[in-house]
């Protein structure tokens, strides 16, 4: 559903207050760094994993 178009007749919204706005900041900010760890993490097995694999392969 998309947003109804303004049409210059009711008022600007009010603005946040700062806490509310640093509040939202902050946990968007901590969901992409919960997201970026995810990642790193996923990363670092995926290497241990080819390591793993090519130290396997060279052994036999």
């Amino acid at each position: 559903m998309s947003k109804p178009e303004r049409t210059g007749n009711s008022p600007d919204p009010e603005p946040l207050p700062s806490r509310t706005r640093w509040a939202k900041r902050a946990r968007r900010l901590r969901n992409e760094a919960g997201l970026q760890l995810i990642r790193g993490a996923a990363t670092a097995a995926g290497g241990a994993i080819v390591a793993y694999g090519g130290l396997w392969i060279q052994s036999r």
